[in-house]
């Protein structure tokens, strides 16, 4: 989810990996310096992975949580990992330990599980919260105050009368300071990419087929680097580069440790 302006430079991406409370660490306990994605498995796993070639490059496990982790994203405003646990309790994840502080807990329980997807809207500084069963929240993490908004739903000309199955999201343009933006939802069940228009109307407009056989379960995000958005999915445990223009998946390869369910950009 995320998102800084470049990770070309390794001196670019030291600096912002220190932001984000960590260290250039060990290969396996924290994250290294050339990890630009960090993906989310059972146990509240953590593992960090170079996008380039679809390589691991360390893992820890998050301790702290009351619950089991269902949800991660970075908060394009203080370039903090979030995570949401099955509790509907909100943390920050500090990325060289592991300790995880609450942040919030949410003023409405969120029952979607692993088979959701949040983002933080880079415009409002407000996160997105979306499930399989329909929910849609926007959610001030500072205060864990949410707003239940219209459930999830295709629009009239598109699959109308049958429940979208939303696991994973991703804004659009997502840095700091951002003045327009889009949400696209993975609809896991029909393994499409969908644009969730208007987001608080939660209205599902199908963009295209990912051509693969994603899964109920995952995660997705886009880095914006350079004005430029890419999108990035874990399914099971396979990496994939998204076409944002068309939904068509590419595999960039499969990773130990899964299956995955939760995606971010660093």
């Amino acid at each position: 989810m995320h998102k800084h302006t470049s990770f070309v430079a390794a001196s670019v991406i030291a600096g912002s990996f220190a932001l984000l409370g960590c260290g250039s660490g060990t290969s396996s306990s924290m994250m290294p310096s050339q990890a630009d994605l960090v993906a989310l498995s059972s146990g509240n796993r953590l593992t960090f992975i170079r996008s380039a070639d679809a390589s691991v490059q360390g893992s820890l496990t998050v301790t702290g949580v009351n619950g089991n982790l269902i949800g991660i994203d970075v908060r394009p405003a203080n370039r903090l990992l979030y995570g949401l646990t099955d509790t509907s309790i909100l943390y920050t994840i500090n990325l060289q330990t592991g300790v995880a502080t609450v942040a919030s807990t949410l003023s409405v329980p969120f029952t979607a599980g692993t088979l959701s997807g949040m983002d933080f809207n880079p415009v409002p500084d407000r996160l997105r919260l979306v499930g399989a069963n329909g929910q849609n929240f926007r959610i001030n993490v500072d205060t864990g105050e949410v707003i239940q908004d219209r459930p999830l739903a295709f629009g009239p000309m598109e699959l109308q009368g049958s429940q979208p199955a939303i696991t994973a999201a991703a804004y659009t343009n997502n840095v700091a300071g951002a003045q327009s933006t889009r949400l696209l939802n993975i609809d896991g069940q029909r393994n499409l990419l969908v644009l969730q228009n208007p987001p608080n109307d939660g209205v599902q407009v199908p963009i295209g087929p990912l051509g693969v056989n994603f899964g109920p379960v995952g995660g997705f995000d886009i880095r914006t680097a350079d004005g430029v958005d890419t999108g990035f999915a874990i399914g099971g445990s396979t990496l994939y580069r998204i076409d944002l223009n068309t939904g068509r998946a590419t595999s960039l390869g499969t990773l130990p440790g899964g299956p995955f369910f939760g995606l971010a950009a660093l």
